[in-house]
């Protein structure tokens, strides 16, 4: 389907990211509430429960790209992490499911201390999301009958469901990540589309580098109907919709990003709450729900999907996982960053990890993105404001070979740093500006909307979020905190970077972690 607007027609979509992007003071509501209201779970609803099992293993996090499907099949099967796992399309077992649900969307008991709003919170976390993505499974039997349903419950490793279902029947199983945009409306107007999609884009970025510790592969489905998983999942599209989904098969895991159909079929439980998101925003996800998901550019591309055969860039440590996953700190609530700097080589391993990806193939197509490295206080490295893009996959190009990163460029001096970041800043809320370090996740919004008007900005935020969420973890890797924030303007960030409509979904700062008993909210000048 040719989603491309009619020239001097911009799209919902379109309008919509010119709305919280660059006029985005007006979309974030005043006076919110300090603390969200409380989800109620509707009582007397019959749930059955399945209890999964804990992993056996802490595998250790793979930074490295997957082989593609144009990959010779001897590379895919001497892969690290993937012995006596090579055979594509065996089904996928419930150890291993539970593995992938438990390092992907499971919960770590990482937050101390009087500050602390939830004792448990994810790897993935939540982009101010109230009610934050959930994770679904739907498991398929070789007979084409009605298939299973249920919904993962990360705090308690569960997966429950409204009938009784069979995993060792199961021959397909789809993961589906879903969204509350409605109730997340009602507390956040029209800025809650972009929050869901961040969420969105975090925990599908977690999953994939979770399939891909645990030796799965991933390639993308050609072509997938954007209603089927919302019936599926009986969600009504307008107080939860589905957003990502990734289907399991053995080894090999098909990941796609469809949508709920909002003026589809009569839905069961109309939502009230969806329509105060705004004229604006529930056009733009009206018209992202109503087309197909993008096509499959392997016959006639022009690019090269090949993954190269080592990291662009030095790559963290192979720690454990879990490790990893109960390191996982956001600091304190006010971001007080610690006085010591940031090392120019951890920073290094950082950007390089956000700029590679998991499964190269499932990205195939989309418009690029690059880093904006903010050094206020690194060592070994000139501060300022740097550039980094993604590694080249032109094979013409005799100045860099594939796979290799081009050099980082220097944008702004280091004087100039900090009233750059300071500009960035729509208000005080964090003290970010204070930050030893600060990274920028940009994409040329003009590229994705001429790539597909009407998707381009819920795939942007899916794509951008999974290097925010590679950042993080390289950040437990490496000792940090790491936090994302989004308070940041674009027009400072559009000013830099050049021709373009250059926008930053995410941005994280950085800080070496302060003393864990240390619970103090101090800003400077005050909110």
């Amino acid at each position: 389907m040719n989603t491309r607007p009619a020239a001097g027609a911009p799209t919902a979509a379109e309008r919509y990211a010119e709305l919280t992007f660059d006029r985005m003071p007006s979309a974030v509501p005043t006076g919110l509430p300090l603390d969200p209201p409380q989800w109620v779970r509707v009582p007397g609803a019959t749930e059955w429960i399945r209890r999964l099992p804990a992993p056996v293993a802490d595998p250790l996090v793979d930074w490295s790209p997957a082989p593609t499907e144009a990959a010779s099949t001897e590379a895919v099967l001497t892969q690290v992490g993937s012995p006596g796992r090579s055979e594509a399309g065996v089904p996928l077992d419930l150890p291993a499911l539970a593995a992938l649900l438990s390092f992907g969307a499971g919960v770590s008991c990482a937050e101390f201390g009087p500050q602390s709003s939830w004792r448990h919170h994810r790897v993935a976390p939540s982009a101010r999301c109230i009610f934050p993505c959930s994770v679904w499974i739907v498991g398929w039997d070789a007979e084409g009958s009605e298939p299973d349903v249920c919904r993962y419950h990360p705090e308690h490793q569960q997966l429950r469901s409204q009938a009784p279902f069979k995993h060792r029947r199961w021959t397909r199983i789809h993961c589906a990540v879903t969204a509350a945009p409605g109730v997340t409306g009602t507390h956040y107007g029209d800025y809650a589309y972009r929050l869901v999609c961040q969420e969105a884009g975090l925990l599908a970025g977690s999953l994939l580098l979770a399939a891909r510790t645990l030796g799965l592969r991933a390639r993308t489905v050609p072509d997938h109907c954007p209603y089927d998983i919302d019936q599926l999942l009986c969600l009504d599209g307008r107080r939860e919709c589905s957003l990502a989904v990734i289907a399991l098969s053995g080894t090999v895991t098909d990941a796609v990003f469809p949508a709920p159909d909002v003026a589809g079929p009569r839905v069961r439980r109309p939502c009230p709450a969806f329509a105060e998101l705004g004229a604006l925003s529930s056009a733009a996800h009206h018209e992202f729900a109503r087309t197909r998901p993008r096509q499959d550019p392997a016959d006639g591309g022009q690019e090269n999907p090949a993954a190269p055969a080592a990291l662009p860039h030095p790559a963290p440590a192979r720690l454990p996982w879990q490790r990893l996953r109960a390191a996982r700190d956001s600091g304190d609530p006010g971001f007080v960053p610690a006085p010591q700097p940031v090392d120019a080589d951890t920073l290094e391993r950082l950007c390089g990890s956000a700029l590679t990806t998991a499964f190269p193939g499932v990205w195939r197509g989309l418009p690029a993105l690059s880093l904006l490295s903010a050094r206020r206080d690194v060592s070994g490295a000139e501060c300022g404001l740097f550039r980094h893009d993604e590694p080249t996959t032109r094979h013409d190009d005799p100045a860099t070979r594939p796979g290799s990163p081009p050099p980082a460029r220097q944008l702004l001096t280091a004087d100039a740093v900090t009233p750059f970041l300071r500009r960035c800043q729509m208000v005080a809320s964090t003290n970010a500006h204070q930050a030893p370090a600060t990274v920028f996740i940009v994409v040329d919004l003009a590229a994705w909307l001429r790539h597909d008007a009407a998707r381009a900005y819920a795939d942007l935020h899916l794509r951008t979020g999974e290097a925010a969420l590679r950042l993080l973890m390289a950040a437990s890797a490496e000792g940090l905190a790491a936090r994302v924030h989004n308070g940041f303007l674009t027009g400072p960030v559009r000013e830099v970077c050049g021709p373009g409509r250059w926008i930053a979904p995410f941005a994280v700062i950085l800080s070496r972690r302060r003393p864990s008993a240390r619970y103090r909210f101090v800003l400077e000048g005050g909110l």
